[in-house]
């Protein structure tokens, strides 16, 4: 299989809300969701699916449990009890009930993904935000501050991993620490993996294979949006292998999600049954290329550093050395170039933006040209001064 991903495709006037929804025409470099055709097996399973002509209620369900099971044993070597996988529309609503199945408060580091930063609201719960310890542009959760925030009211612990925005692929030990944080206050762990397949460099841990105690204590939650880049065809899962815990989220979701969605279970199941291994390992190979012809040209503009990605298509843009106070406005009224801004990520967040490089090199390659022009109009309208 040889896929051309520098294959541009038009996305206006589909309804997209990344190029249709982001309040004028700008190159959009935001939210994560690839420029990319999605992966042949899938578009063959889907229309097979539509051929036949029939949507009643029912599907592929258990046959999509067995391909994640499957790919999770060849990927990372960890065995997955079907029983263990649950059924959720998209990764964030299943997150949603698993804060309300932790209880009590939240508590993670930040930067952390937006959404997350509105589990508390969705969740009817507080929250706790540690800053990530930051050295160079590497981060790492601090746990001598979470172990100073974390009260008796905290429930649930939640993790990004791999992380975004700041892309780190966190280490079985980091993972192994996470884990001694959490049992020594008695949290349930959440952890978000949507981008597990995604990694860059190193290798991916889930949560739950770390040992007995994150076993027994967690939620992993997934889905094939983000490798596939199919979210519009929502259908996820929770990997609870505690029954109890795995009881009390079913009575959470009790009466919310209707059957799964035909299509998109032909998505997941496709996107799971090995038929896409090699599109997978092409895209990622591709997003590699993306990633280091990125933070060479970032080194090269005044002003910017990008945090080394080891995961994700997602880079975090350091832009304070600029002077802009709003480097997202910034870019986006000056260079006609859309990020995402990084105060949407968290107090630290302040004076840096998110890049999306999941796109076309050429894509890469105008924006940053425009970025590029634009910090140089900014500084030469200074020197004249």
């Amino acid at each position: 299989m040889s896929t051309d991903f520098d294959q541009i495709i038009n996305r206006k006037g589909t309804s997209c809300a990344k190029w249709d929804g982001q309040g004028g025409d700008y190159i959009p470099m935001w939210v994560a969701d690839m420029d990319f055709l999605t992966a042949p097996p899938i578009l063959d399973a889907l229309e097979n699916r539509l051929s036949h002509g029939v949507f009643g209620y029912g599907g592929r369900w258990q046959d999509a449990v067995l391909s994640v099971v499957n790919h999770y044993k060849k990927t990372y070597q960890v065995e997955v009890d079907p029983e263990w996988v649950v059924y959720i529309p998209s990764v964030m609503p299943g997150a949603n009930l698993a804060c309300r199945t932790g209880g009590g408060g939240l508590i993670y580091c930040t930067p952390m993904y937006s959404h997350i930063r509105r589990l508390p609201q969705e969740a009817h719960t507080h929250v706790t935000e540690v800053p990530m310890k930051e050295k160079n542009l590497f981060y790492e959760m601090d746990f001598d501050a979470l172990e100073n925030k974390v009260t008796e009211d905290t429930g649930v612990f939640v993790l990004c991993n791999p992380h975004n925005p700041v892309g780190r692929v966190y280490t079985r030990e980091e993972l192994e620490q996470a884990a001694a944080f959490a049992g020594k206050h008695d949290l349930l762990v959440v952890c978000d993996e949507i981008h597990c397949e995604l990694v860059l460099e190193g290798k991916h841990t889930p949560f739950f294979s770390v040992n007995e105690w994150a076993q027994q204590n967690s939620i992993t939650l997934s889905s094939a949006g983000k490798i596939a880049n199919i979210p519009s065809l929502p259908a996820g899962f929770a990997i609870i292998p505690n029954p109890e815990i795995r009881k009390k989220f079913k009575e959470q979701a009790l009466g919310l999600f209707s059957t799964p969605n035909v299509l998109a279970v032909e998505a997941l199941d496709a996107a799971y049954n090995g038929s896409c291994r090699e599109w997978k390992e092409e895209l990622v190979s591709y997003l590699r290329e993306n990633r280091d012809y990125l933070e060479k040209r970032i080194s090269r503009i005044d002003g910017l550093a990008a945090v080394h990605n080891q995961g994700t298509y997602l880079t975090w843009i350091d832009c304070r050395k600029t002077g802009l106070k709003d480097p997202f406005t910034f870019f986006k009224e000056k260079a006609k170039v859309r990020f995402n801004d990084g105060k949407d990520y968290g107090a630290v967040g302040e004076g840096f933006v998110r890049i999306n490089f999941g796109c076309p090199r050429a894509q890469l390659c105008e924006a940053l040209d425009r970025v590029e022009k634009a910090l140089a109009g900014k500084k030469e309208k200074e020197d004249f001064r």
